[in-house]
């Protein structure tokens, strides 16, 4: 009984496994673009450039220690007796530790802490959009290769057919008039193939061209979208995008308070030991405590605040945009969805009646109860609506997906 149990777990998860959306074609392929797309690559330097700048904001509270030459010309007439000009050479090691930065130094502590989420967050948010566009060229190139099988089948029963009615005709059991409608349909029919083809060709260029993949191999994907469902109650605070705004609204904040800190006191502590001792009088060391205050920089300081203030301001208002436009837009997301859905539902029935009816029409002709040319246009409702069922397709899927990446539901690697 365990081994059963054992073995119907192991099932279990292995269907799960490959059922799973997480591993659906797209997704694999998405996750095997991270490693290859220059633009994924740009998101995360972009990271690390963020936090190697921040790095050099960061030092400031840590001690310097610099080597120093000084080398000044000067009267030195009080400790050689003389008026004459002289070389003094001063070679020293000096520390220098900020003690106090105006306040600077706690605002740059709790950046430390908003810049790494930022970095990473706007890495996220530009990964949600890569994998909304990802997908939708994806489902581009899968409904193109669905779309010339579908002709290529219709294609070839076709002309099987226009070579029995000519044999028909020949033997005068078909009009001539047929034979040429048909003959025109299926030349047609060639050249809707043909620009089929075109399609393919050029959304697979858009495909490997935006995910950096050398190359693919895409057949019609297994997703039914007429099973895909989307939630109204979703949490739409925690979207990459919101998040990416919260932190940079955090971190415009600080920085003003960083800029509002050059209007206090500036305090340095220095401490020099000096290699050369050749002059007289000279002390080996020497500390020092530095007290800075600017009195007039002709506005450049309260320019410097005001700017930042605007950032902060600016940063606050994009935020609560996205916030208070956050329901409006999930609602259309679902109410389009929904419609695209209902379009497909409708699609797929009209489908399957007028292929129920173009075969009926085939077994009629035979008994003489239809004309070919009633068989020509019953099949041109097939070809038409099968276009329409898989762009109807295309598009519900499409939407799902940006829908996925607008919530941030990602495959992760």
């Amino acid at each position: 009984r365990e081994e059963k149990l054992r073995l119907l777990t192991i099932t279990t998860l292995f269907v799960a496994f490959f059922n799973s959306d997480a591993f659906g074609a797209v997704d694999q392929l998405y996750i095997k673009s991270l490693s290859r797309s220059k633009q994924v690559e740009v998101f995360n330097l972009t990271e690390k450039a963020s936090l190697s700048n921040f790095e050099a904001r960061k030092s400031t509270l840590f001690p310097s220690l610099d080597l120093i030459s000084s080398n000044s010309y000067g009267n030195n007439a009080v400790n050689n007796f003389s008026d004459e000009n002289e070389i003094d050479t001063q070679v020293a090691v000096s520390l220098e530790q900020a003690v106090f930065q105006g306040g600077a130094e706690f605002a740059i502590n709790d950046l430390n802490k908003v810049v790494p989420k930022q970095a990473k967050a706007l890495k996220e948010a530009s990964l949600a959009e890569y994998y909304s566009q990802f997908t939708t060229l994806y489902f581009k190139v899968s409904s193109a290769v669905e779309e010339n099988e579908k002709i290529e089948s219709l294609l070839n029963n076709l002309a099987k057919r226009v070579s029995l009615v000519k044999k028909r005709t020949r033997i005068g059991r078909d009009r001539k008039a047929d034979l040429y409608a048909l003959e025109s349909q299926l030349h047609r029919l060639r050249a809707e193939l043909a620009t089929s083809k075109a399609n393919l060709k050029a959304a697979r260029t858009d495909f490997l061209n935006f995910s950096g993949l050398n190359s693919i191999e895409i057949t019609t994907d297994e997703i039914k979208p007429a099973s895909l469902e989307l939630s109204k109650s979703v949490d739409l605070q925690k979207r990459p995008e919101i998040k990416n705004l919260q932190y940079q609204y955090e971190s415009s904040l600080l920085e003003q308070k960083i800029e509002k800190s050059s209007y206090y006191p500036q305090v340095g502590l220095q401490a020099n030991y000096f290699l050369d001792k050749s002059s007289l009088g000279r002390n080996d060391w020497e500390v020092s405590l530095n007290i800075r205050m600017n009195l007039l920089d002709f506005g450049q300081r309260s320019s410097n605040v005001e700017t930042k203030a605007l950032q902060a301001r600016i940063s606050k208002a994009r935020l609560e945009f996205n916030r208070l436009n956050a329901t409006r837009q999930w609602d259309n997301f679902i109410d389009s969805f929904n419609a695209k859905k209902r379009e497909l539902a409708s699609l797929t029935t009209a489908l399957n009646r007028i292929r129920a009816s173009y075969q009926e029409q085939l077994k009629d002709i035979q008994k003489g109860l239809v004309t070919q040319i009633e068989v020509i246009r019953s099949l041109d409702d097939v070809i038409n609506l099968e276009k329409l069922k898989i762009r109807s397709a295309l598009e519900v899927k499409s939407l799902y997906y940006q829908a996925k990446a607008y919530l941030g539901e990602l495959p992760k690697r």
